[in-house]
């Protein structure tokens, strides 16, 4: 069995995925951060996993820390945002 997410994509993470948004059917037993993670970037390629590596989650609205990625499971119709740093000047 499979649930859907929301995956909402920011800044450089959307112009790789070409994308603002996505549902992304996960298997409905104990999915993480970590998981929906290696799922993109098989999708998407190497350019995203470079990316993915400096970037933050926020999981309904609730920012992730690093070390609680692989352990944040993914609960049906979560909504996780992924935040790359972003420069200016």
């Amino acid at each position: 069995m499979v649930v859907d997410i929301k995956v909402l994509y920011f800044a450089g993470v959307k112009d790789i995925t070409r994308k603002e948004s996505e549902d992304v059917d996960i298997p409905v037993d104990n999915w993480t951060l970590t998981d929906l993670t290696s799922l993109l970037i098989t999708k998407y390629g190497d350019k995203l996993k470079e990316l993915l590596s400096m970037s933050m989650y926020a999981v309904d609205m609730d920012y992730v820390e690093k070390e609680k990625e692989s352990s944040t499971i993914l609960k049906p119709n979560a909504e996780v945002a992924i935040i790359p740093p972003v420069s200016g000047g």
